[in-house]
Order: structure tokens, then C-alpha cells, then sequence
């Protein structure tokens, strides 16, 4: 016998009448208000009277705020207190017993025998009752009611099995759906009356409702030879049960169960049509509400993205702040809605620094590395003002952060505006080009190991010059990885074309001309990659 380890409170009213609350959510709240995960239709209980709450694998109760109080075992709550099993919760006339784990557990020697009715989806009753009452159909039709409501789920399912369970003869039901790992959980159950709240399911019959997708009534359990000497069944004396399976199309949801003691009223063929069809019903409605629950984190998926959009904005330079006697010209655009390119203008005491980079991949997670690599960048830029230097300093700071299967390419200059000297080191970025104003390009081509891969990385720091009218292009892979209808890439020798062709432009100029180069070349494809663009030109 295995069970299922979800936590379980039993919920008895002063009337006798039981019902089970299963969830398997970080925090229960209890009160007056419909949302409530326990609901207390009482005068005396507060809207939100306690609440019941998960905490470093232990229960803890607490009452927030309630006009009459909560007692745990008799004694006041006034601060948050640990539940063992057995614990006994009172609210007004309600008591509500914390049991852990919840009394549903499946049991392998419960199997099929000779008094085991199969029903598929599109039977129809073949013996007994021919026809379901008409109190049944009234039910089917207030069911259809109470499932169109928009109310908790939770909720709507105990309301749906208590409902049955008061027109019909069983005496516990239990709604379990499958979650992401595929392990069944109860979500909602009841007993009627004074019926022993504990379940006894038969992990054969489970199984066969729903990879078979059809509905099992197993009949006079209790006096059946292959099953009367079970221990549990003689403790429980279950008469008859049935166990229908909760599916959309051929994707199964999970189980309904319901089970009587009382042999003179057993579960019949019309009981099973009448389960099975909420069960369809059931499926719908879950359906929608996987449904809205996937458009609801979908909203707040996009909300996120909006916002990191807009954060990402913000740490870029909005403005590029222009350097007498040069003109500066930076573009970016994320192939999504963040994406993992940098770049950035610093101004330091003795010149500008200028910096390119791009965090493997696309999307959220570089966006978030990319935040990082600047404020980085930023804090150590002044006090390192060699570029080699500063880059072995961000590799050991971004070591150990970026990831094993991510890295970061960067390539870092810094200007001495009066002089034109350009002093710079390449941890593996793309490698800028040199358009003097002869014509003559060139290629800054030493480079590094990129950061964020092996620890203790060396870089060099290399220099040139920048003469009146040399124009300097450094760009992220997304300009020349972009690709045609045919698949060829754009490439660095299209770049370097372009490039050539406009350096007598102004910085501007020049970047707009190869924006619209590579707009053309790719005849309407989709960008693959994030992509910057800087280009500095001496006057």
C-alpha cells in the first residue's frame, strides 16, 4: 500500500457532515469569503478568519485578525503555531483535524474481479435502471450552473462532490488530477454524514479508467471471495464503488472516485453513467481552466518581459553623449523582446571608454547577464584604466555567474580624444574594422578567450591611431550571422563592401547604410540574433 504525501485537514461542522480539503498550495486560508481554500459559512467566522501555511516542510496555523478568535486544540492562537498530525482546529462551531498525509492511498490488492462493470465513454446503461431519474437530471443541469460560474476550483469541485453525494447513494467522493510529474494528487473529496473519511483506491482499477479511458463500477466489494478477508475493506466495509476517469479528447486529467458501505443501496449502472458524465463535465471545465491558467502566466510572462524591456532600455545609453572633435553613432536592437548585446559610452578622467559585448544566447537570461557585465563594467572601469587589465578583472568577477553552457564576448577601448590614440583589448567580440580615409581597411585583429569560461584568463592591450576622416566599425554577430531565403549568411566580406563604400559619410550615414544593406539582404528573414552597431568617426 502506498500513499499519497499531500497534506489533508478534515473538516466536520457541527451538523456531523465531513468533507476532506487536500491542497497541495504553500498557504490555506480559511474564512467567510468564497475564495476561501476552506470555506466556513458561519456568522461568527471573520471573512478571513486563520489561514494554514507552509513553511520549511512544516505546518504552521495563524489567525489574522479574526473577531472571535481561533483555538488549536482548545487553547487560543495569538501567534503562529506548528501543527502536528492530529491537531484539532476550532472556529466557531467548526473543527477542522490536520492530517498528514491525506487519507487517500491506492491499494494493489484491491483489484477487478467477477462483479467489475467496464463502461466506455459512449455506453449507455444495459441492466438495472434503464433510464436515470429525473432527480439526476435536475442535478446534471445545476451542475452545468455551478460549472460556468467563475469561482475557485477548489471549491467548485467540493461543492460539485457534495451535491452528488447528497442525491445519490455514495458516501465519499474524491476528485485527483495528474500533475506535471504525472503522480495523481486529490484535489477535492467529501464524506457524507458520519462516514469514515479515509479512501481506499485500487491502483489496478485507477490504471485501467485511465489508460483505457473508461469508466469501472466494481459491485459488492465487501462480500466478494477474492476480497472480503482485506483487511481494509473489512475496516472500511465498502459495498460498492466506482472509478471513472477525467479526460479531454484522449489526454487524460485524472480521477473520480466514489465509494458506499451500505450493501442495501449499492452503486449501479445508473451511478456509473451519472459519474461518468460528470466526469465529462468535470473535463471541460478543467480544460478551461488549464486553458485561462496558461493565458493568465502568459499575461504575467509578457508583464515581466514588458518590464525588463523597459529596465533594459534604461540601462542602455539612451543618448550617446558626443566627443568633441568626433562624431558617435550606436544602434541596438534585441532579436526579442531583451535580449544579450551591450554596449556602452564611460567617460573617465583622462578620455572616453567604449565598450561592445554579447552574452551568448537571447532572451531573458542574457538580458539579465548583460546587466550584470555593465554594472561590472561601470564600477571597475575607473579604477583600471588599461583594457587588458579591466578584462581580466571582469572575467574572474563574472567566473562561477555566467553559467556552464553560456560565455560573453567584449571588446573594450579607451579614447585619448586629443591624441586619436585608441587603446584596446578583445576578449573574443567580433573584430572591428579600420576604414582610413585613403580607403586603405584594416582589422583590429588581436583577440582573447572570451569571459566567463576558465579562470585567470589573460588578455594583451593593443593600440592604434585615429587619423582625420578614419572611421572605426565595431558590431555584434547579428549583423553579419543574418541570413536570405536561401539560407547564405551576410557575412563580414558584404560588411566590410558596404562599409568601404560609405566611409566618407558621416557617422550617421554610415550606420544607417548598412542597417538598410542588411534589411535587403535578408529579403524579409527573420533576425536570428541580437545586434549593435558603433561607429566612430575623427573628424
Amino acid at each position: 500500500m502506498w500513499g499519497l504525501q499531500v497534506p489533508s485537514f478534515l473538516v466536520i461542522a457541527e451538523s456531523g457532515e465531513q468533507k476532506l480539503v487536500s491542497s497541495d498550495k504553500y498557504e490555506l486560508k480559511i474564512g467567510r469569503l468564497p475564495e476561501c481554500e476552506i470555506f466556513l459559512d458561519e456568522a461568527v467566522v471573520s471573512r478571513r478568519h486563520a489561514s494554514i501555511f507552509l513553511h520549511d516542510r512544516k505546518y504552521f496555523l495563524k489567525d489574522t485578525g479574526s473577531r472571535n478568535g481561533t483555538l488549536l486544540n482548545s487553547r487560543p492562537v495569538e501567534q503562529e503555531m506548528e501543527l502536528c498530525p492530529g491537531d484539532t482546529i476550532g472556529i466557531g462551531s467548526t473543527r477542522i483535524i490536520y492530517q498528514h498525509p491525506a487519507s487517500i492511498c491506492f491499494d494493489a490488492d484491491l483489484d477487478p474481479c467477477a462483479q467489475t462493470v467496464v463502461m466506455s465513454r459512449s455506453a449507455r446503461p444495459t441492466s438495472g435502471k434503464p433510464q436515470a431519474p429525473l432527480e439526476l437530471l435536475e442535478i446534471v443541469a445545476d451542475i452545468s450552473r455551478q460549472i460556468a460560474e467563475n469561482r475557485p476550483l477548489e471549491g467548485l469541485l467540493e461543492a460539485l462532490l457534495a451535491s452528488c453525494l447528497e442525491k445519490t447513494c455514495a458516501e465519499r467522493a474524491a476528485v485527483l488530477l495528474l500533475d506535471e510529474k504525472g503522480e495523481l494528487v486529490p484535489r477535492a473529496c467529501h464524506s457524507r454524514g458520519t462516514s469514515h473519511p479515509k479512501f481506499i483506491l485500487s491502483r489496478t482499477i485507477a490504471q485501467q479508467a485511465m489508460t483505457e479511458h473508461k469508466a469501472v463500477l466494481v459491485r459488492d466489494v465487501a462480500n466478494d471471495a477474492d476480497l472480503k478477508m482485506h483487511e481494509s475493506v473489512i475496516g472500511l466495509q465498502i459495498a460498492s464503488a466506482i472509478c471513472t476517469p477525467i479526460c479531454q479528447g484522449e489526454e487524460t486529467l485524472g480521477l473520480l472516485h466514489v465509494d458506499t458501505s451500505r450493501p442495501e443501496q449499492p452503486l449501479d449502472e445508473t451511478d456509473l453513467l451519472f459519474f461518468s458524465t460528470l466526469a465529462s463535465m468535470l473535463a471541460e471545465k478543467l480544460k478551461n481552466v488549464i486553458l485561462a491558467d496558461i493565458a493568465l502566466a502568459k499575461h504575467s510572462f509578457d508583464e515581466d518581459l514588458k518590464i525588463a524591456k523597459e529596465i533594459q532600455a534604461h540601462l542602455l545609453p539612451a543618448e550617446i553623449k558626443q566627443i568633441e572633435g568626433y562624431e558617435l553613432a550606436a544602434w541596438y536592437h534585441p532579436c526579442k523582446e531583451v535580449g544579450g548585446d551591450y554596449f556602452d559610452l564611460i567617460v573617465l578622467k583622462d578620455g572616453y571608454a567604449i565598450a561592445i559585448g554579447d552574452v551568448a544566447g537571447k532572451g531573458l537570461g542574457p538580458a539579465m547577464l548583460m546587466s550584470n557585465l555593465q554594472a561590472v563594467t561601470r564600477s571597475r572601469a575607473q579604477e583600471y584604466t588599461d583594457p587588458a587589465t579591466l578584462l581580466a578583472v571582469l572575467n574572474n568577477d563574472l567566473l562561477g555567474r555566467v553559467g556552464d553552457d553560456r560565455f560573453i564576448t567584449f571588446f573594450y577601448l579607451v579614447l585619448q580624444p586629443q591624441l586619436g590614440k585608441l587603446v584596446y583589448a578583445n576578449a573574443g567580440q567580433n573584430l572591428p574594422f579600420l576604414l582610413q580615409k585613403s580607403g586603405s581597411l584594416h582589422t583590429l585583429s588581436d583577440g582573447g578567450v572570451p569571459l566567463g569560461i576558465f579562470p585567470e584568463s589573460s588578455y594583451q592591450s593593443h593600440s592604434t591611431q585615429l587619423g582625420s576622416g578614419d572611421v572605426l566599425l565595431l558590431y555584434s554577430d547579428g549583423i553579419t550571422e543574418c541570413f536570405d531565403r536561401t539560407g547564405e549568411l551576410f557575412g563580414e566580406d558584404r560588411l566590410k563592401k558596404v562599409f568601404s563604400s560609405v566611409g566618407l559619410n558621416s557617422a550617421k550615414d554610415i550606420q544607417g547604410s548598412i542597417l538598410t544593406a542588411v534589411d535587403d539582404f535578408r529579403q524579409g528573414q527573420p533576425y536570428a540574433d541580437d545586434r549593435t552597431l558603433l561607429i566612430l568617426k575623427k573628424l
